[in-house]
């Protein structure tokens, strides 16, 4: 099953080499991610079996990451049918590297070989590049190649982890999760802790954790809409997953201590960082990408205070795909419509595009974690956490970080919606195709936050004790 669940995407790539418009491949792609997302549905009533003895395995935690793939891919499949309506340059490529995408994310979230694992992060470096540099101007060109420098550095920094985490299992023979579980007794302890800080940099410049988040207000800022979803809501959360791997083995190593505290510097660094730069951006895009460093850092705090901040990260995983969906597909759809992203040229789109104005409004507040969206309550799971294992210097931080980057995210957003109304230059009209995946990102937003299903917490709390090693 999860050979073909990794397959799947695959048939897509090879199809969309055929001679086909835009809106048949948009199609093709819509048509695997549900398949993809029918086939994850179906391992949240049964777990499937491991796979090429035990080094393709689906756990809790991957099952949570695989969820939030073929959320996803499902979303910005339907927006794409209605954004390629206005926007005519050929989209063979860019199905393309999203149905690679789409496998290799997946490769991700069952591998239990740490090896097999990096390969899979490193994979979707490349893949997601394309995707950055769909209009091949200027500004998206240099994007992608800061993207692709920074992250090939944290991906060499990771491998270098990786072989340290070997030759710190030299006396196990292997780099199978279980293996390292049940040996971890046998350890190198200085070789593992030189392991645990070069994945958790080389990882955290994938994931986008200050300081080694300088690619984000680039990347995002010059890519459309579709790609940054896939990237903050998706390749970031593939890069946490390794990061929570490393976190099974130290504290089976009994290294938890060293692990957490460096997770609680580095997850600080990347609370403060988007709470100072944010105030003087106005480019909606490159606000909502240092957004995207701030939940990069509020995953791995969650990871750091341990108890209840475990059940608040995996929770976070899934509220902050969410969130993204909403924020970056909206802030596509208002770059669309008026041919920027700056808060200088856009005013007023609650008057011209009621609905797109009201979307911006939600994506500010779920982005931010305000009630009723369930990022408020995964913060406020993730804070007490803080509380609960006496970090009240991190907890202060914390909330006073979040303050400061709802205000700066707030400033732009208010005077984009309610300005003096900006005549639009491109599409004059909304959309229901693109309208349709916001609002229902926004919907299960709120509805998971008032109410969470008991199976989506059955499954979290089986993720909690996988992390916990219970």
């Amino acid at each position: 099953m999860l050979l073909l669940l990794l397959t799947i995407p695959l048939v897509c790539t090879v199809l969309s080499l055929l001679p086909m418009n835009n809106r048949m491949r948009i199609m093709l792609l819509l048509l695997v991610s549900l398949g993809h997302a029918a086939m994850t549905a179906s391992f949240w009533r049964a777990l499937p079996g491991a796979e090429f003895n035990g080094i393709i395995v689906l756990d809790n935690i991957g099952l949570i990451l695989l969820s939030v793939i073929s959320l996803l891919f499902t979303s910005v499949s339907l927006y794409m049918i209605g954004y390629f309506d206005h926007e005519k340059r050929n989209n063979r490529v860019f199905v393309l590297c999203l149905s690679l995408l789409m496998s290799v994310m997946s490769l991700v979230a069952v591998s239990y070989h740490i090896g097999l694992m990096w390969v899979a992060i490193a994979t979707t470096t490349l893949f997601s590049a394309p995707l950055i540099s769909f209009h091949r101007n200027k500004n998206s060109l240099e994007a992608t190649w800061k993207y692709l420098l920074v992250c090939s550095v944290g991906i060499a920094m990771a491998l270098m982890g990786t072989f340290f985490l070997a030759i710190s299992a030299h006396g196990l023979d292997t780099l199978l999760l279980p293996g390292l579980l049940n040996g971890a007794g046998q350890l190198s302890g200085n070789w593992l802790k030189l392991s645990v800080i070069f994945l958790l940099v080389g990882y955290g410049c994938k994931m986008g954790l200050a300081p080694m988040h300088s690619w984000k207000p680039e990347a995002y800022g010059h890519s459309i809409g579709i790609a940054t979803v896939i990237m903050a809501g998706g390749t970031t959360q593939c890069a946490f997953l390794a990061l929570v791997r490393v976190s099974q083995i130290c504290s089976k190593a009994g290294l938890s201590g060293f692990y957490s505290s460096i997770l609680i510097l580095t997850g600080i660094i990347s609370l403060v960082v988007p709470a100072v730069f944010i105030l003087g951006e106005r480019n909606i895009k490159r606000i909502f990408s240092y957004s995207s460093v701030e939940h990069m850092g509020i995953l791995i705090l969650g990871l750091a205070f341990g108890g209840p901040g475990i059940f608040g990260s995996f929770f976070h995983m899934v509220n902050n795909a969410l969130a993204k969906v909403a924020m970056f597909l909206t802030a596509g759809s208002i770059a669309q419509k008026y041919g920027s992203s700056r808060a200088d040229d856009i005013k007023g789109v609650i008057h011209a595009y009621p609905v797109t104005g009201v979307f911006l409004l939600a994506g500010l507040f779920a982005g931010t974690g305000m009630f009723p969206f369930a990022t408020f309550f995964s913060e406020l799971m993730i804070l007490y956490a803080a509380i609960l294992s006496g970090h009240y210097v991190a907890a202060i931080f914390f909330v006073v970080c979040l303050a400061a980057i709802f205000v700066g995210i707030a400033r732009v957003v208010f005077e984009m919606v309610y300005g003096e109304p900006t005549v639009p230059v491109l599409a004059k009209k909304e959309n229901k195709f693109m309208n349709i995946s916001i609002i229902a990102a926004l919907v299960i937003l709120a509805g998971i936050g008032m109410w969470l299903p008991a199976h989506l917490e059955n499954i979290i709390n089986g993720a909690v004790q996988v992390a916990s090693l219970k």
